[in-house]
């Protein structure tokens, strides 16, 4: 029997009645110590107040600098009422306020929810009321909702304490402008309980609404430790980039990683993950250490990259969400001579639940996502929630330490999603996925695709019927199906509409069609009014007008004839009319 180490080095043993294959690589053990997030920032505070923390777009801050605001922010949010496990919307840009206010809602005894300024309205609105969040922490610049200021709510056309932003009560900040100096700066040191919640990240949903996946304090921190202390090494010499939006949580990964152990964080500027030269220079400039990226991204950074040796300080390149291909890999053997990570997992899972290393010249696996991080078990399974046989196919459960509580505010859907895992008694459960995996002959876990219809663009985890309920809220569209295109090195979401009864002839224009002909303006609109419901990523490249969507034999879209039939003439446009 194989089985990885427990948090004290000694081998957990796995229960006696489990089916005896390859799933013996399951770690089954419990973290020797818990802790959290909070305890690790303010001892670090305490024992490096001098050294590097944070560097932001013109301004860099020492941990006792840094903390002291932490601290501050974190007494002004109790004293606007702030409780144990009440939640916290972040409605800021990618900046050093950012992570402040991320931090001070976890030190307050808080979980944070992230919100993107460039969200449509209606979605901010949805994640937060869902989220039932108390507070909102944002700019001083960002619109207050009219008719709902306390004390007037503006000033000189900015946001003071008090006013209302997207429907809930608004803490602004900036740093620039500093103005709780009355506040004391010494840590809070309240109890925070490792099982409580830490953050929600709201993730597309199949019934055609977000669900926000909630993720405990020790979770979060036990997979730091491991990373700190097991995979990386990582501590004071070590620095990693943040460029991830906040709503993906890899981001957490990027901002907590160095605050924990005396490392530094580097906060790109906003939309700096969209200029592949300024990211090359700032790591750089900076010494970065860690960076993660998707495949994607990594292929466009070593092409801006190539010939010069500005990447040479990386130390730990953790690259998922998307497909590593044989040619990337390559490209990437050929330019760095570090470590490659390559990781799985969703949202539901405290960031990921499987990886592999990749050293010196181990060769690329094909298909694989690894095998389990520490206190992780991954089930595949048939119908019956038997385990398949080694090698063949079935739907990928994650159990272990590292699990979320479930969807907030939502019980329905966390009770089948995260069921009882019949593999462990004491009433544990297991998270359905949705993927399709099999163990292969030497260990390691092969992705082999979807069982429904989540899948990922640019990295970011959607799900297809979210898109579609969107397209269909349009008035004049009758049906809507959505799919990916078939390339799958830069794959696109495509978009299939069938116009009501009421439709003009240019709108049932059918195919797809070019600029200038008669379908166009009625593709456009549908496209605009998709940017203005769903965030950037979420919409479609290309909208085709159809008479009828295709259908299986058992009465459902078929989409892999919607993508067979995608003409090959259909461009990517942007919409014209928007928010975009």
């Amino acid at each position: 029997m194989v089985s990885s180490r427990s948090g004290d080095g000694a081998l957990p043993a796995r229960p006696v009645d489990g089916p005896a294959t390859l799933e013996n690589f399951n770690d089954f053990s419990v973290p020797a110590a818990i802790t959290t997030v909070v305890d690790l920032f303010t001892a670090q505070v305490r024992s490096t107040p001098e050294a590097t923390a944070v560097v932001a777009p013109g301004a860099r801050m020492t941990y006792g600098e840094f903390g002291a605001r932490v601290f501050q922010l974190a007494r002004v949010l109790r004293a606007r009422g702030l409780g144990p496990e009440d939640i916290v919307g972040i409605r800021l840009v990618r900046s050093a306020e950012m992570v402040v206010a991320l931090l001070a809602v976890m030190v307050a005894g808080g979980a944070f929810v992230p919100i993107e300024p460039g969200w449509p309205d209606q979605r901010r609105r949805r994640v937060l009321a869902d989220a039932r969040a108390r507070l909102i922490v944002t700019d001083a610049e960002a619109p207050a909702t009219p008719g709902g200021l306390v004390d007037g709510g503006l000033v000189d056309g900015g946001l003071v304490d008090g006013g209302l932003v997207d429907g809930v009560p608004a803490v602004p900040v900036d740093l620039d402008a500093w103005s709780w100096g009355a506040e004391s700066a010494e840590p809070l040191d309240l109890p925070i309980p490792p099982a409580g919640l830490a953050y929600v990240i709201f993730t597309s949903g199949s019934t055609g609404a977000p669900k926000g996946a909630m993720i405990r304090h020790d979770a979060i921190a036990e997979r730091l430790r491991w990373q700190v202390t097991d995979l990386f090494g990582f501590g004071p010499d070590d620095a990693s980039l943040f460029k991830a939006p906040l709503s993906f949580d890899i981001s957490i990964n990027e901002i907590l990683l160095p605050l924990v152990c005396g490392g530094r964080l580097v906060i790109a500027e906003p939309d700096g993950e969209l200029d592949p030269g300024y990211l090359v220079d700032l790591i750089e400039g900076e010494r970065v250490t860690f960076v993660y990226l998707v495949s994607s991204m990594l292929d466009i950074l070593l092409e801006a990259a190539e010939g010069t040796e500005a990447l040479a300080s990386l130390r730990h390149v953790w690259c998922g969400g998307e497909v590593l291909t044989p040619a990337l890999f390559a490209r990437f053997r050929a330019q760095l001579g570090t470590a490659m990570y390559h990781g799985y997992g969703p949202a539901e899972t405290t960031i990921g639940v499987s990886h592999v290393i990749y050293k010196d010249d181990a060769e690329r696996l094909a298909a694989s996502i690894g095998r389990p991080n520490p206190h992780t078990q991954l089930h595949v399974v048939d119908d019956t929630m038997a385990p398949v046989p080694d090698g063949e196919v079935g739907e990928l459960y994650v159990a272990g330490f590292l699990l979320g509580r479930g969807y907030v505010n939502n019980g329905p859907l966390t009770a089948a999603r995260f069921v009882a895992n019949p593999f462990v008694g004491g009433g544990e459960r297991m998270y359905r996925t949705g993927d399709l995996a099999r163990w292969n002959a030497a260990g390691w876990l092969e992705f082999v695709g979807r069982a429904d219809n989540q899948v990922k663009i640019r990295g970011m985890r959607l799900e297809l019927e979210e898109v579609e309920a969107a397209l269909a809220t349009h008035p004049r569209v009758r049906r809507a199906a959505v799919a990916v295109s078939r390339d799958t090195a830069a794959p696109r979401l495509l978009a299939f509409v069938v116009p009501d009864a009421g439709a003009t002839a240019a709108d049932r224009a059918g195919g797809s069609p070019a600029p200038g002909t008669a379908g166009e303006p009625f593709a456009d609109e549908v496209l605009a009014w998709c940017a203005d419901l769903l965030p950037q990523y979420m919409v479609p490249s290309v909208v085709t007008v159809l008479d009828t969507l295709p259908v299986t034999a058992g009465g459902k879209v078929d989409r892999r004839a919607l993508t067979e039939s995608a003409s090959a003439t259909a461009r990517p446009r942007t919409p014209s009319v928007g928010r975009r």
